[in-house]
């Protein structure tokens, strides 16, 4: 058996498996903090899935602990009834749970509060000037730790979690950065070794005490490995019984998050120098997609536990599959980070690929379709395939034409990306594959659908999702045959295989277009050309294919600043012709000027692709607008005609207008239910 399934004893609870589920705030409590009937369901699903330990998301010890809406919160009586929910489901499913205390500190907004946050100093300010506590306010929040702990432990919980990552209260006690006191708590393990000694006493011996701490905080005078080597036998002497690792603060967000273009498994260093020298078991956290790279952690002693987040979005079920050795169905996220990327804005968490996280009832799909329809598919990217896999689960033949000789679409195309960490964008076309070959999905690569096609295959029902073309230049120059090697983004170079692809040839290469050509200047950069990237507005734009999140672009403008010497970006340039040894632009200032170039690569923005549309309702004529589309972007829902009888037609994704792959998805999943 692998090692990632046995038990392990944290303190006084054993767990079944070492995989846990990790906190993560869902905003979807209620605005006072109570728990929902949709929190309720969400843990369920979780724990059917397997998980040995499950951390309940923060939960606030006190209503100013909060740096965005819709928290939990456990500073009262009146949320137990709530929270014993939360118990009762996880138990009866053989997984232990554990509350994560909260208290964001400088981190809470104004906004949100109605108040100035509180801090144990003012030296680092996040978006409000804290109130600077008080010896004796210290003391009440300590108390208040307590407090929360001991209601957790009345209604069942088997753990209690302190969130001291991120920058939130006890790190900020913790760190030089944020605590310059001159009082008792200057001492910067004291508020922390208080607040776990009083939390034991509140909670006896029977509750497990984890602490999530930010072993390298990332900023320049921030706590690093090396300070946390001395703090985890402090804390282990207070009463810690596992030490959860993840680093990062809201001010390194890209660090703390790790979104697309950092490798996976990125704190697993940091872990295993904790584990070096920790006595109690060690938790991390942070990019563990692929799961035998999570199998190898444990395995080989890096640590003892392995914590999801992103991974449990898009897949709740995943430790059961692991362990039935159901690697193919194991929906793996592709790291958007649409979830957490974008947790700045309050909104409720989504995943991308998965639209029944969060509406787990509403997606369900507990029984086949009333009636079993044909139907038909046009296009293998990600909403096309998505759509043709929720009707084939629904019980209804599914036939899905592609043009091109393989599926998935952009997606797996952009993973190909070479020297940025883009492989995770490959995982949801291996998964959607290996589905629609297990539910009989009939599928016809290398062929585009066509009215005559249609006709002929007489379905009830038809999905247009044809995504987007790639315009070709029409730069003067563009189409000669001498001076620099001319390539679009999509089609002449990740769409290509090996054989086929479009060599970017040279040394120096500039790049047209910043929508689809962030990453590609980047990715040949940090291959050793040298770029120029060229775009004709004010400001940078970035690919909209996934979604654009706080820390997607913010990890891109680090990579812009670490190739400076060989990325050259130049803003409110306009491409006037290609001509020997290069482009002729206009610059910023409106003169002319030469880029000298060996090589143009145009990464222009896609356009929907309406041509089925138009050939389909030309053909087979519209009798009837169906209905809006509501949250679900655009959307076309027509009944035509076909041979006589009555075919309902979708079209979604990027033929109508190109978005992200969320809004592909999710609209996918809806409309196939329709049917």
């Amino acid at each position: 058996m692998k090692k990632i399934f046995t038990p392990i004893k944290i303190g006084p609870m054993w767990l079944k498996n070492r995989m846990c589920a990790a906190p993560s705030v869902s905003y979807n409590a209620s605005p006072w903090g109570e728990v929902t009937d949709k929190q309720v369901r969400m843990y369920r699903d979780r724990a059917i899935g397997g998980f040995g330990f499950m951390m309940v998301e923060a939960a606030t010890i006190r209503d100013d602990g909060k740096a965005f809406p819709c928290f939990l919160a456990a500073d009262h009586p009146r949320f137990m009834p709530g929270l014993s929910k939360i118990v009762e489901a996880c138990h009866i499913h053989g997984t232990k749970v554990g509350l994560q205390l909260i208290h964001t500190g400088r981190n809470a907004q104004k906004m949100f509060i109605d108040k100035d946050p509180v801090a144990p100093s003012d030296k680092l300010i996040w978006r409000d000037k804290p109130h600077v506590l008080t010896t004796a306010e210290c003391e009440e929040l300590i108390g208040l730790y307590a407090k929360a702990a001991g209601i957790a432990a009345s209604v069942g919980f088997d753990a209690i979690g302190f969130h001291g990552s991120l920058g939130h209260l006890p790190a900020q006690f913790l760190s030089p950065l944020t605590n310059d006191r001159t009082d008792k708590y200057g001492e910067r393990t004291r508020f922390v070794v208080e607040m776990i000694q009083a939390t034991r006493a509140a909670v006896g011996p029977n509750v497990a005490l984890i602490y999530r701490g930010a072993v390298e905080e990332g900023m320049q005078g921030g706590l690093t490995i090396d300070d946390w080597v001395k703090i985890v036998p402090v804390i282990e002497d207070a009463g810690i019984d596992c030490i959860d690792v993840y680093p990062g603060m809201f001010e390194e967000s890209v660090f703390a998050t790790l979104p697309l273009y950092l490798p996976e498994g990125h704190y697993v260093p940091y872990a295993e120098r904790i584990k070096e020298v920790a006595r109690v078991p060690v938790m991390v956290v942070g990019k563990l997609m692929h799961q035998p790279l999570a199998e190898h952690v444990v395995e080989t002693g890096k640590a003892d536990l392995v914590a999801y987040t992103r991974p449990m979005f898009a897949d709740p079920h995943f430790p059961r599959k692991l362990m039935e050795g159901r690697y193919d169905d194991i929906r793996m996220c592709i790291c958007c980070d649409h979830c957490v990327g974008d947790g700045f804005s309050g909104r409720m968490s989504e995943c991308s690929i998965n639209p029944a996280f969060q509406r787990e009832e509403e997606f369900e799909i507990t029984q086949p379709a009333p009636v079993r329809k044909k139907v038909l598919v046009a296009g293998g990217g990600a909403g096309g395939m998505e759509a043709a896999r929720v009707a084939a689960e629904r019980g209804h033949q599914v036939v899905l034409y592609e043009k091109s000789p393989k599926l998935g679409g952009l997606l797996p195309a952009a993973a190909t990306m070479p020297h940025l960490f883009m492989r995770e964008l490959r995982y949801l076309a291996m998964w959607h594959t290996a589905q629609l070959t297990k539910l009989g999905v009939e599928v016809h690569l290398g062929q585009a659908l066509t009215p005559e096609i249609i006709e002929a295959e007489s379905p009830d029902a038809l999905i247009i999702a044809i995504g987007a073309t790639e315009p070709r230049p029409t730069v003067p120059g563009s189409g000669r045959s001498a001076g620099p090697n001319v390539i679009t983004l999509v089609d002449d170079y990740l769409l290509q295989d090996a054989k086929t692809k479009k060599a970017v040839t040279g040394k120096r290469v500039v790049v047209v277009g910043s929508s689809h050509g962030t990453e590609l200047a980047v990715s040949l950069a940090q291959g050793g050309k040298q770029v120029t990237l060229l775009e004709q507005s004010p400001r940078l734009s970035f690919a909209p294919y996934i979604s654009l999140t706080i820390t997607r672009m913010l990890a891109l403008g680090e990579y812009l600043g670490k190739n400076q010497e060989r990325l050259q970006v130049r803003t409110g340039s306009r491409v006037e012709e290609i001509v020997d040894g290069g482009v002729r632009i206009t610059n910023d200032k409106g003169e002319s000027e030469l880029i000298e170039a060996d090589t143009v690569m145009f990464a222009p923005e896609r356009l929907a692709d309406r041509s089925l549309t138009k050939l389909v309702r030309e053909r087979f004529g519209t009798t009837e607008q169906m209905r809006g589309s509501g949250e679900w972007g655009h959307y076309v829902g027509l009944v035509l005609q076909v041979n006589g009888k009555t075919m309902q037609t979708w079209e979604l994704g990027d033929c109508v207008a190109p978005r992200t792959c969320k809004d592909a998805i999710h609209g996918a999943g809806y409309f196939a239910r329709m049917i």
